[in-house]
């Protein structure tokens, strides 16, 4: 009688063991899944907004008298700042968030400025504006663009981990 009770015993804690190894892993499972998810959606997003860094999507020509009419300017533009700020809010970190805004601020106030100040070149329909500019106050706000544009790059490659994977 003992041994039977031993047998199954044994038999339960086994089955309980393995009932419990397949709940953990199948959790694992799971949370690498979300964990994919949220890198593949961050990395799709962070594109993006490398993508459309430009002044197009900033929010600084809302509030700024100088800059209206120099962010968005079509009902395209309002919606994929829109999409953009929606899939910042959701799927990116504070620090992305901040530092994005600061780089499209910096795109946008570089912009108005160089209109303004006649600080660039044209190509038929297309406004260069130059990497460098002999005019200080100008000098500074393409060093400052350039600045916010290459510390939201460094962030989003070290949030997503970019940088083991891929030489710098």
């Amino acid at each position: 009688m003992d041994q039977l009770l031993g047998v199954l015993l044994g038999g339960g804690l086994t089955l309980l063991g393995s009932f419990g190894a397949v709940w953990l892993q199948a959790r694992n499972q799971r949370e690498e899944a979300r964990a994919k998810d949220l890198w593949d959606r961050r990395s799709g997003l962070y594109l993006d907004l490398l993508t459309h860094l430009g002044g197009r999507v900033s929010f600084a020509g809302d509030s700024d008298e100088f800059l209206v009419g120099y962010g968005p300017q079509t009902a395209e533009d309002y919606e994929l700042r829109t999409q953009l700020n929606a899939r910042v809010a959701l799927f990116a970190s504070p620090d992305t968030r901040d530092l994005w805004k600061k780089a499209t601020d910096a795109a946008l106030v570089l912009h108005a400025a160089t209109i303004e100040g006649g600080h660039f070149d044209q190509s038929f329909d297309r406004i260069l504006v130059p990497e460098t500019s002999s005019d200080p106050v100008h000098q500074r706000l393409i060093d400052a663009e350039k600045s916010a544009r290459e510390e939201l790059i460094a962030h989003l490659r070290a949030e997503l981990d970019v940088n083991r994977y891929l030489p710098a």
